[in-house]
């Protein structure tokens, strides 16, 4: 069966953001479908379903919850009274670069390597939450839902920041669980990138983080850049310059910008500065200068 593209404009059309949540009955199968520029996090409310993933299928029930990426063909069959809540959201507008989500294996586990995990044909979805977890997330989305569907001023802001709290609330449990998935390699991973999301100001090795994970560092390194596009280095380095980012644009802020580069983890100012300018295309001094203006415009 061949899977149809589907585009978040299908869904909605204010291109200013990237959001879209629907909730409630879902009464019959689906279609094959793939989403070609958006992520989706489904959220099982009640009712029972069979659920495709590329070339395999699950039982699904109440408390399951799923995130998918971009390019997973999926659908349901199969449906008995089946409740869901679907929300659908560009990456960039939910990952802020500047939270501290990313401290939290469960975090990586549920966003970041369950999307790798369907996107690669080895899908296994793990967090199936309690009632206690169930309530407080069905509290959480009912909110979400009904203020998602109002036209107050404001509104997209609460959105953000009820989304933002979804988010940080499934990351938890996601935290919590032991499962059986836990000893995949892929899942290991999430480990070291947490340990390197509170200790990246210290120096940090590849060894060590090979070592948290389980792994050699051949192996390690190889299965990183496949889930994260980017080398354990280059995503440390980020992890610097967004930090170095957050102390330039604070106006109360007095630090030198060797002592910012110091602060953030860098040995060297000069490494820094030139890092710095060749991903965000400006010097860390120009940087500064610029977010002040815009500050007190």
């Amino acid at each position: 069966m061949n899977a149809e593209p589907m585009y978040l404009h299908y869904f909605t059309s204010d291109k200013t953001f990237p959001f879209f949540i629907q909730y409630g009955h879902h009464d019959s199968d689906g279609k094959m479908h793939y989403h070609a520029d958006f992520y989706e996090l489904m959220i099982v409310l009640d009712g029972t379903s069979m659920q495709q993933v590329n070339n395999k299928t699950y039982y699904i029930k109440r408390g399951d919850v799923f995130v998918f990426g971009e390019g997973v063909s999926h659908n349901f069959t199969d449906v008995h009274d089946l409740h869901i809540c679907n929300i659908l959201f560009q990456p960039s507008f939910a990952f802020d670069r500047y939270n501290d989500l990313g401290k939290l294996p469960g975090y990586h586990k549920l966003f970041k390597i369950e999307p790798y995990l369907s996107q690669n044909d080895k899908y296994q979805h793990f967090l199936k939450l309690n009632f206690e977890e169930f309530e407080n997330v069905k509290s959480i989305i009912t909110v979400l839902y009904k203020e998602y569907n109002t036209m107050t001023p404001g509104r997209h802001t609460t959105v953000t920041a009820l989304f933002q709290i979804l988010i940080t609330y499934l990351s938890r449990c996601c935290n919590e669980k032991t499962t059986a998935t836990n000893n995949n390699a892929e899942f290991k991973i999430a480990q070291s990138v947490s340990y390197m999301e509170k200790n990246f100001k210290t120096d940090i090795s590849t060894k060590k983080l090979a070592a948290i994970s389980f792994m050699s560092e051949r192996h390690f390194l190889r299965l990183f850049l496949e889930v994260y596009h980017i080398t354990p280095h280059h995503y440390l380095i980020n992890l610097r310059l967004q930090y170095a980012c957050s102390l330039l644009e604070n106006p109360h802020n007095r630090l030198s910008i060797s002592d910012i580069s110091i602060e953030s983890g860098f040995q060297s100012s000069n490494y820094f500065s030139r890092m710095f300018k060749q991903t965000y295309g400006i010097s860390p001094k120009d940087f500064r200068v610029k977010e002040q203006v815009f500050l007190y415009q």
